[in-house]
């Protein structure tokens, strides 16, 4: 639990900045907590930590879990819809609001789980204390 409590501590308090947004951090790790507390939607350790580093991982284990916290964050509905009248209000403080609603409102993938796990990294370019944007060099050498 302590690997994932870190992830989580880092990666919240980059999501909502603002001191008076603490209920929102509450409601993030209640969420949290309570889909951890399910089987049908705990995710793996690494799988959250390799989320938010953008690191690839194994999505059909992620899927629900990130369904599972969109849906009770307000921003998914459980048929994979996005909602995006409950993105503008979870980062009302965020002064990206409406390009997240604008990049991210779209729904990206065939699946309800799909298209939760497209919308957490398309969140999180937007939310992680910086624009990050990962350049991956990958060396081939054809002989």
């Amino acid at each position: 639990m302590k690997l994932l409590r870190t992830a989580l501590d880092h990666f919240v308090p980059q999501v909502f900045a603002d001191d008076t947004k603490k209920e929102k951090i509450e409601k993030f790790k209640k969420a949290h907590d309570e889909c951890q507390a399910d089987s049908a939607t705990k995710a793996e350790e690494d799988v959250m930590e390799k989320n938010f580093k953008n690191e690839p991982i194994d999505e059909s284990k992620f899927g629900k879990h990130a369904l599972c916290m969109n849906v009770k964050s307000g921003i998914q509905k459980e048929n994979g819809d996005i909602d995006k009248d409950g993105i503008k209000e979870l980062f009302s403080d965020n002064d990206k609001v409406d390009k997240i609603v604008e990049e991210c409102g779209e729904k990206k993938g065939a699946t309800a789980s799909e298209v939760a796990i497209a919308l957490m990294k398309c969140i999180g370019k937007f939310t992680s204390g910086h624009e990050h944007h990962h350049e991956h060099h990958h060396e081939h050498h054809h002989d």
